[in-house]
C-alpha cells in the first residue's frame, strides 16, 4: 500500500494545514470534528491510500424507453471503439385542425415532408447526409404489456421510398445546404398529394375522424441512407406534412394546408448499432458484462446504445486490519477518459450520474454525490475527468462487508433526459491502463493513531 501520513503535532496546527491544503484533489474538504472521533492526545494524523483495487467492466443493459422524449435521433456514424451506430425516427401526422374550403378551381401543387433541426449532433458533421422516408403499414401503438416504445422497437413500413433528400447540415450555426433555415425539406409523391387534396376538396370523413384517417395513413418512419454514414442528429418533434395549392385570379394566390404532427408520446427512435470488429463485438449476445481487461484496459459509457460501466470496490475492508486505523474521513473518485478518444464531434457526456448496482446487474438508486466536475483537456488529455465524493458511500460499503464488495458497486450513467435523446460517450481507462495519466482513481483519507 502507498500511504501518505500528514499533519503531525498538534491537533489545532493539523487543522490549519487540512484548511490551506492546495486543492490537488478538485474537491471542497469536509469540516471534521475530531474531538467526537477520537482523543485529543498529540499523535493523531491523516493517512490517504489510493491503491485500492477498482474493478471496472463493460455492461450491456438491453433495452430502454425512447418514445415521447421530444426528440427525434435521425443519421448514422462510425465510432472508433463501438462500431456503426444509426438511428430512426417513427411519427404520426393527422389532418389539418381547418379543413380549407377548395373550389373547382383550385389547383394541387406539391406536397412535401418538413422537419426542423435542434442542434444537437454527434458525429461528422461535414459530410452531406441522405434522409429518405416511408411510409408505415402498421400502426403506431404500443406493443402488447408495454407502456412505452423501446430502442428496439419498430413498426412495420412500406419499403418503397416515398422520398429523399441530401442534407448538409450545420447544426451549431441552425442552418443546412437546403437554405431552408433550420428546415429540412423532402418532396413526397405527387400521388399521395392528389389523394390528400382530393379528401380535403370533398371534405371526406377520412379528415374529419381521426381514427379513420389513422387507417388511412398511420405514419412515416424517416432514417438515413446506411450508405452514408456521418452524424446523427436531433430534430424537434415538430414534423407535418405540408400540401401546396393556388387559387387562379388576376394575381394568383399561392396556399399550403398542413397535415400537423400528432400523437407526440408515441413517437420513438430505433437505435442500431454494428459492432463488427470492436472489443466489444459480442457483448450483449454471448456476455452481458465484459471485464476492463479484455477490452484493452477500457470500459465504455453510452446508454444510447446500451452500454453502462460498471465499478466494484473489492478490497476496500482492508482498511479495518489497519492497526493506527480509525475511520474514513473523505473518498474521493476520480473517472478519467482515456486521452484521444474523444473530441468536440465524438463528444463526453457533460454530466454523469453515480447509480447502485447488483450482482445481478440491475441499477439502484442514484447516488447523491452529484453529476461529476467534468473538467474537459483538449490540450494534454491528461486531466479530462468526472470527480465525486463518495465518502458516505464508501463508508456504509466497508460496513455491508467484504462479500457485499465483491458483488455490488456502482453503475456510471446519464441523467435524463441525455441517456436517450444523445449520443455522447466515454471510454473510461481502468488502474491499469498503459497511460498512466488516464487511470481510474480511488482516494480514502483516514483517520490514524500514528
Amino acid at each position: 500500500m502507498t500511504r501518505k501520513s500528514f499533519f503531525r503535532h498538534h491537533l489545532y496546527l493539523y487543522l490549519l494545514a487540512f484548511l490551506l491544503i492546495p486543492g490537488a484533489f478538485s474537491c471542497t474538504k469536509p469540516a471534521i470534528n475530531f474531538d467526537s472521533n477520537f482523543g485529543s492526545d498529540n499523535s493523531t494524523n491523516v493517512v490517504v491510500v489510493d491503491t485500492f483495487e477498482i474493478k471496472v467492466s463493460t455492461v450491456f443493459l438491453d433495452s430502454f424507453p425512447t418514445s415521447g422524449t421530444g426528440t427525434m435521433l435521425i443519421g448514422e456514424y462510425q465510432d472508433p471503439y463501438l462500431g456503426t451506430i444509426s438511428s430512426r425516427s417513427f411519427s404520426e401526422i393527422t389532418y389539418p385542425a381547418l379543413l380549407p374550403t377548395l373550389t373547382n378551381l383550385s389547383t394541387y401543387d406539391s406536397i412535401q415532408l418538413i422537419f426542423r433541426i435542434s442542434k444537437t449532433f454527434y458525429g461528422d458533421t461535414t459530410k452531406v447526409q441522405r434522409y429518405l422516408v416511408s411510409q408505415l403499414t402498421g400502426l403506431l401503438d404500443y406493443p402488447y404489456l408495454q407502456a412505452a416504445f423501446y430502442n428496439k422497437d419498430s413498426i412495420p413500413y412500406d419499403p418503397n421510398i416515398l422520398g429523399s433528400a441530401d442534407v448538409q447540415i450545420n447544426p451549431t450555426a441552425g442552418y443546412t445546404s437546403q437554405k431552408t433555415g433550420d428546415s429540412i425539406k423532402i418532396n413526397l409523391p405527387d400521388a399521395l398529394g392528389r389523394d390528400f387534396f382530393k379528401l380535403l376538396y370533398n371534405h371526406s370523413d377520412t379528415v374529419k375522424n381521426k381514427q379513420t384517417f389513422r387507417g388511412y395513413f398511420k405514419g412515416l418512419t424517416i432514417y438515413p441512407d446506411l450508405s452514408k454514414p456521418g452524424a446523427a442528429y436531433g430534430f424537434k418533434d415538430s414534423m407535418f406534412v405540408r400540401l401546396y395549392y393556388h387559387e387562379p385570379g388576376v394575381v394568383q394566390q399561392l396556399k399550403f394546408i398542413d397535415f400537423p404532427y400528432v400523437n407526440k408520446s408515441n413517437q420513438f427512435n430505433q437505435i442500431s448499432y454494428n459492432r463488427t470488429g470492436t472489443s466489444i463485438q459480442n457483448i450483449g449476445q454471448q456476455n452481458n458484462e465484459i471485464p476492463s481487461a479484455a477490452t484493452g484496459n477500457m470500459a465504455f459509457l453510452q446508454p444510447s446504445t446500451s452500454l453502462y460501466v460498471k465499478l466494484l470496490f473489492p478490497t476496500i475492508n482492508r482498511l479495518l486490519q489497519y492497526q493506527d486505523y480509525l475511520s474514513v474521513l473523505k473518498a474521493q473518485l476520480v473517472i478519467k477518459a482515456v486521452d484521444g478518444t474523444y473530441s468536440p464531434l465524438l463528444a463526453l457526456p457533460p454530466q454523469i450520474n453515480l447509480a447502485m448496482s447488483t450482482q445481478a446487474n440491475t441499477m439502484g438508486s442514484t447516488l447523491s454525490a452529484g453529476t461529476g466536475n467534468l473538467n474537459v483537456d483538449y490540450l494534454y488529455g491528461a486531466n479530462t475527468s468526472y470527480s465525486y465524493d463518495i465518502t458516505s458511500y464508501i463508508q456504509q460499503k466497508i460496513l455491508l462487508g467484504v462479500e457485499d464488495n465483491r458483488q455490488n458497486g456502482l453503475f456510471l450513467t446519464v441523467p435524463a433526459p441525455a441517456y436517450n435523446t444523445s449520443f455522447n460517450r466515454l471510454v473510461v481507462g481502468d488502474q491499469f491502463n498503459p497511460f498512466k495519466v488516464n487511470q481510474i482513481s480511488l482516494r480514502i483519507f483516514y483517520a490514524s493513531y500514528y
